[in-house]
């Protein structure tokens, strides 16, 4: 089901993200004034694809808050961009259940017959790799993918037009995997994962990095995205003989792996995905027994912990969340917000109609710092590395907050 989200007003040339008159390399619809498809000098057409039902229907507040983030905006008159002017954003949206196929068919309607300029913040890795040909054929910028798929990086001189959000997953799996080293030198590991592209992914990653170690992938056991249950692939874990817990779930399936593992009284190491660990929504539901101590890293804010309460960052959160009756305390919502101000900044950096110029200012992004960014944290991106957050800190859950513990890790810190 689709919908079409208010006209925003964003200022300048083409942003490359799903708006009316400029096009891509390969569009053949540029307009007379020479911008490409989706962008006039008053409008700029920007669309998405994101479950808003079945298992991922949670990320669907994606596209809610985003939609009331380009409101505001127009509200007060647009974004000015790059080329002086002042555009306002009109938003598509379209829900594929999760469905790579359906991502497919959505992103094709929204370039050919909503005529978007850019596609933004599809969510998951095999929708992203779904599109990705088709994206890149057509040069359209598709900014800030819910992903941190390696495949970007792989493919970045073949395929320019796709740009993570997410922290790339080799970068997570290092990570991640040092601090099992740090903390359980000679840890058996267990790895829960979706069996998709995403899930393999990062087993496969994993792999690497524990290879010629102390620790041992004991046991991995991957679910199906249209399954009903995970209990059982817990319970194997648990048999394995692992005391440390990799858990690589997404949506309601964290929710339900954490829950399984306390009613079970298995008390492994436990480090979370970063893109599964939302204190409200996914993590805290499970219960503190199950989830005190559970160890992730992050790069914003908790915004279900009142100890942000002064911070200036959250106030304009929380007023924001309040006026559009959005949960404030809902991480990915917050996460939405965030992703949204990136965007109006690449908007104002896009220096031109082109979707090039939109791409360019992408990879100029400099210190960066939205709302809800760690203190410490900043945007950095740098062309040939398709991914935006580069900067990360360790976390642990208290059973229902996430505190932020040691340094800020940086990709290619040794």
């Amino acid at each position: 089901m689709k919908r079409r989200i208010a006209a925003v007003a964003v200022a300048g040339a083409c942003i490359a993200l799903t708006l009316t008159a400029c096009g891509g390399r390969n569009d053949k619809g540029a307009s007379a004034s020479g911008c490409d498809t989706g962008i006039t000098d008053s409008e700029i057409n920007l669309g998405t694809s994101v479950p808003m039902s079945g298992a991922g229907a949670a990320y669907g507040v994606l596209a809610k808050t985003a939609q009331a983030y380009f409101d505001d905006l127009n509200a007060d008159g647009g974004v000015k961009m790059g080329d002086g002017k002042t555009r306002k954003i009109k938003y598509f949206t379209e829900d594929d259940a999760y469905d790579p196929a359906r991502t497919v068919s959505n992103v094709r309607k929204l370039v050919e017959q909503d005529k978007v300029f850019a596609i933004y913040s599809v969510l998951g890795t095999s929708p992203n790799l779904a599109i990705s040909d088709y994206v890149n054929g057509k040069g359209i910028p598709t900014l800030f993918s819910q992903t941190g798929t390696d495949e970007f990086l792989n493919n970045t001189k073949e395929k320019p037009w796709i740009v993570g959000y997410l922290p790339q997953y080799q970068f997570e799996a290092h990570v991640m995997a040092q601090y099992v080293l740090d903390n359980a030198p000679n840890g058996k590991v267990g790895l829960l994962y979706q069996n998709d592209g995403f899930g393999k992914g990062m087993l496969a990653n994993f792999e690497k990095e524990f290879k010629g170690t102390s620790v041992q992938i004991v046991g991995s056991q991957g679910y199906e995205q249209s399954g009903g249950s995970i209990d059982s692939q817990i319970v194997n874990l648990q048999n394995s003989g692992a005391d440390v817990f990799l858990d690589y779930a997404t949506g309601t399936f964290m929710t339900q792996s954490l829950k399984k593992k306390g009613e079970l009284g298995w008390h492994p190491l436990t480090i979370l995905t970063s893109g599964s660990n939302d204190a409200t929504t996914l993590v805290g539901p499970a219960g503190a027994e199950a989830t005190n101590g559970a160890v992730s890293f992050k790069w914003m804010k908790d915004v279900s912990d009142t100890s942000w309460t002064d911070d200036a960052g959250m106030k304009k959160w929380i007023a924001f969340a309040t006026k559009h009756s959005v949960d404030p305390m809902n991480g990915i919502a917050s996460s939405g917000y965030m992703t949204t101000q990136v965007l109006q900044k690449v908007l104002e950096n896009t220096n031109g109609c082109k979707r090039q110029d939109m791409l360019d200012a992408v990879y100029s992004l400099s210190g960066v710092t939205p709302d809800l960014i760690l203190p410490g944290v900043a945007i950095e991106t740098k062309k040939g590395y398709p991914y935006i957050l580069t900067q990360v800190q360790m976390s642990k859950f208290d059973g229902a907050h996430w505190k932020p513990e040691g340094k800020i890790i940086k990709h290619g810190d040794k």
